[in-house]
C-alpha cells in the first residue's frame, strides 16, 4: 500500500516549507483556518481530509492527478 501521508510530508520538506509557512499560505489562498500546531497534529495523526490534502498540494505547487493503472 502506498503511504500517501509519508509522500506528502516529503514534498513539504523538499519544498522547505514549515508548518507555520504552510498555515499562512493556506489562510491566504484558501481562507483556511488551520494553525501550524493543528497542521502538525493532523500530519502526525494522519487525519487530514481529502480537501485539506488537495489544498496543501496546491499550496506546495503540486496538482492532484489520478490515473488508472
Amino acid at each position: 500500500m502506498y503511504d500517501f501521508l509519508k509522500e506528502l510530508k516529503g514534498l513539504k520538506s523538499k519544498e522547505g516549507v514549515t508548518y507555520q509557512e504552510l498555515s499562512k499560505i493556506l489562510n491566504e489562498e484558501f481562507k483556511c483556518t488551520l494553525t501550524a500546531n493543528s497542521l502538525a497534529s493532523k500530519f502526525s495523526r494522519g487525519t487530514l481530509t481529502g480537501k485539506e490534502v488537495s489544498k496543501i498540494l496546491t499550496a506546495l505547487g503540486y496538482e492532484v492527478k489520478v490515473e488508472k493503472k
